[in-house]
């Protein structure tokens, strides 16, 4: 599985990454800077995108994404998930809980359900 981290600041995407390939080594994993999301995604071709909600994002940015992590930096770690198109907000995410998204990416591109 492909997968871009553009989260910010890079620490942040650093540690993902770290947590990402220590439960999921065969994963290809990309890490760039949020400002050059847009490019990464043609080049890449990412099966998941982990990304944060910043300022000035244009709102089709994530469009041609199948499926996507975004940070909602808020008081807490709230996330929004997108799932070939089924949304959801996770109040609070660890990274027990983006590793569990990964694995349900991972069902989809092998023909299972998330279900």
């Amino acid at each position: 599985m492909r997968i871009l981290i553009t989260v910010k600041p890079q620490m942040y995407r650093e540690a993902i990454a770290i947590s990402i390939y220590r439960d999921h080594p065969t994963a290809e994993i990309l890490l760039a800077p949020p400002e050059s999301l847009d490019g990464e995604m043609r080049r890449f071709r990412p099966q998941l995108i982990v990304c944060n909600d910043a300022e000035g994002d244009s709102p089709d940015t994530l469009a041609g994404a199948p499926h996507w992590v975004k940070v909602l930096y808020s008081d807490s770690m709230d996330v929004e998930v997108n799932l070939d198109g089924r949304a959801r907000t996770v109040r609070d995410m660890g990274m027990d809980g983006l590793l569990r998204v990964i694995d349900e990416v991972e069902d989809i591109i092998s023909g299972g359900t998330t279900e």
